[in-house]
């Protein structure tokens, strides 16, 4: 997403223009259906919390005050919905049935070859601390750059390198004992 393009559509929706708004979320739609979708592991929901998402940015837009980057604070609106969403549903430890569309050959979770070894992984990925599952699913399954994973997270590239260095190291761990060989 370009950045500057962004910020001129937020600066227009601001002044409540709702063709801004529109183009916004044209823009950023995809990202948004993602983000939720990885967290909750269930389209028709992840629709669901993204319109609520939306609507709230809509109401909520004023408040914005570009402190931190519009995907920074849109990404937490949706982070914090998907999370209500699986609290309000218990479903967390079941919540992810889907493929994850790993391809980068640095890091263990390449190794997604079959849907009993993708299942096992994403089952794993729930049990991981908020930031660390965070850090994980913005860089390794979604493949963002690590300047991305810090303009959505707020955090810093030091801390996004430790997170998932630990992360990292946590599933090679995980899949030796599971009895997967790790290069």
């Amino acid at each position: 997403m370009d950045q500057s393009i962004i910020n001129q559509l937020v600066i227009r929706a601001q002044n409540r223009d709702s063709a801004a708004f529109a183009e916004l979320i044209g823009l950023t739609q995809r990202f948004a259906f993602g983000t939720v979708f990885r967290i909750v592991g269930n389209a028709e929901e992840s629709r669901d919390i993204v319109q609520e998402a939306y609507i709230r940015v809509w109401s909520n837009l004023h408040k914005f005050s570009g402190q931190v980057t519009f995907q920074t604070w849109f990404f937490s609106i949706l982070r914090h919905l998907s999370i209500d969403w699986l609290r309000r549903s218990k479903i967390r430890q079941s919540a992810v049935n889907h493929q994850l569309p790993i391809a980068d050959n640095n890091h263990p979770g390449t190794l997604l070859e079959g849907s009993e070894l993708n299942q096992l992984i994403q089952n794993w990925i729930l049990t991981l601390p908020g930031t660390q599952q965070l850090v994980f699913i913005l860089r390794d399954v979604e493949d963002l750059p690590i300047r991305e994973v810090r303009d959505q997270t707020g955090l810093t590239e030091s801390s996004i390198k430790s997170n998932l260095y630990l992360v990292r190291k946590k599933l090679a761990a995980y899949l030796k004992l599971k009895g997967y060989q790790i290069p």
